[in-house]
């Protein structure tokens, strides 16, 4: 947490923290509500996370260390399925430590310890500040989850205007809009699954509506930037028509590498571009379905020797026909503890890239000086990994171009002076570029939190016309920049 959302949390625990005093003297055997509270912002943590269908390591690491849990990949997968989270009528239930702070929010004995008056706004402000924060620090965001927290907010919003005008009786359920989770057609994350080892990543591309060549090498083309990779998967393709043609003409065909290391910082463009040569292999005949299938090491590694290998060979047989992405691929190197999971990992990866030859292509990601360390994790890598394209970091234009083209994805537009406040900031960004520059991916955080701010402006100003619902101000950007940590500052 930043400071400020620190600071909001330990205020607004201290105050749950006197209300079970008050209540301890009148039942001593009440539930805590400072322990309801902590559940209900571990469950609106995890609402955020699943809103996208995907569990990131970061956001379970956030809600670990801000809230004192232990969930790890599995854990929480489960916690999420068996809980009150998934169902349709989430938003239609408000949190349970919410009837406490209303209730108890006007007595003298919370309000003269604390710098906060109304007990009721902190309370909502709690799970605004804290989601922002969430959404800030984890590098796996979407619109999608900005969205929801917005949501969560009208909802709490909604209760509190219908306990205040009820004059004080117990909230009333707002009707909001429910929750649904994908159909299990659409997504393999929340399916249940009589496996012991769940599958943890995402598999997309690859239906019966698979584009031609020519129209996948224009989506190529219209990537902003990575002018250095663009040229090397056209002169990868030149070649793969070419060895066509000779075995159409008999003559013999020199091999080629289908495997490929992608080196990079986060957010250069890797994901989407192993994306598209699934479908241009596809397209090329060289694979027979074109889907892509997306993991890291929690995806592969699995927390008991001999798990490991059936991980891996599942992960195999849904990747087969396809391209399986491997990102961070160098923390499978990693020695634990526990046991060397890790190189069972590789092992068997190797192994499965053998077997499975003429219809898999494999692509690992990460660091260029940690990937090294993870070809030569096994001998058999460096035979199979001949061909290594590197993503440079986007320059202040490309990002910028890139700022404007999710803008307009989503429907916004910034202002002259938002526009002239944009650019100069992210020369900035650029020029004192550290170890955790983001590219896109911060470029997109930087967006999400902006329009969470454009929402909260509006709401307080009451401007809910067309033009100011799609219109970015410098009052917005600089909110994303304050909430942003180290991204685009």
């Amino acid at each position: 947490m930043d400071n400020e959302t620190q600071n909001i949390y330990i205020t607004t625990m201290s105050i749950a923290d006197k209300i079970d005093k008050a209540l301890m003297q009148e039942d001593p055997s009440h539930e805590s509500v400072k322990e309801l509270l902590r559940m209900d912002l571990r469950d609106f943590l995890i609402f955020l996370t699943i809103a996208d269908h995907v569990i990131a390591k970061d956001e379970i690491r956030y809600i670990n260390k801000s809230l004192g849990y232990d969930f790890d990949d599995t854990t929480m997968k489960r916690f999420a399925l068996n809980s009150k989270i998934i169902r349709e009528d989430f938003l239609n239930h408000p949190p349970a430590s919410m009837e406490y702070f209303f209730q108890y929010g006007k007595e003298e004995f919370i309000v003269q310890e604390s710098k906060y008056y109304n007990i009721t706004k902190l309370y909502i402000m709690t799970f605004q500040i804290l989601g922002e924060d969430f959404l800030s620090q984890c590098r796996h965001m979407d619109v999608t989850e900005v969205n929801q927290l917005t949501r969560y907010r009208f909802m709490l919003e909604s209760n509190a205007n219908a306990y205040i005008k009820s004059g004080g009786v117990k909230p009333l359920k707002p009707d909001s809009i429910p929750f649904k989770l994908k159909s299990k057609e659409q997504t393999s994350e929340y399916s249940e699954t009589e496996s012991e080892t769940p599958f943890i990543g995402s598999i997309s591309g690859g239906d019966k509506t698979m584009e031609d060549l020519d129209t996948l090498l224009e989506q190529l083309d219209s990537l902003i930037g990575l002018l250095s990779v663009k040229e090397e998967v056209k002169d990868l393709i030149n070649l793969l028509k070419i060895i066509d043609i000779r075995k159409q003409n008999g003559l013999k065909a020199p091999s080629v590498t289908k495997h490929f290391v992608f080196t990079g910082n986060p957010g250069t463009g890797k994901t989407t571009v192993a994306r598209l040569l699934s479908e241009i292999y596809c397209a090329l005949g060289i694979l027979s379905k074109g889907h892509i299938v997306e993991v890291d090491r929690s995806g592969m590694v699995a927390a008991y020797m001999g798990q490991t290998a059936i991980k891996v060979k599942e992960v195999i047989e849904k990747a087969k026909g396809g391209v399986l992405f491997i990102d961070e691929a160098y923390s499978l190197a990693n020695e634990t503890p526990g046991g060397d999971f890790g190189q069972e990992a590789i092992d068997t990866l190797v192994k499965s890239m053998e077997d499975n030859r003429e219809d898999l292509i494999v692509i690992v990601a990460g660091y260029p000086d940690l990937m090294d360390k993870f070809i030569t994790a096994n001998p058999g890598f460096k035979s199979r990994f001949q061909k290594t394209i590197h993503f440079p970091d986007y320059n202040a234009d490309e990002l910028y171009q890139i700022f404007l083209k999710n803008c307009k994805d989503n429907d916004y537009q910034l202002t002259s002076d938002a526009t002239a406040y944009l650019i100069q900031n992210l020369n900035k960004y650029v020029a004192n570029k550290g170890k955790d520059f983001g590219n896109a991916r911060d470029i997109r955080n930087f967006l999400n939190i902006a329009i969470s701010s454009q929402a909260n402006r509006l709401l307080k100003e009451n401007d809910i016309t067309p033009e100011a619902l799609m219109t970015l101000t410098p009052t917005d950007l600089s909110f994303a920049l304050e909430k942003g940590g180290t991204a685009i500052q």
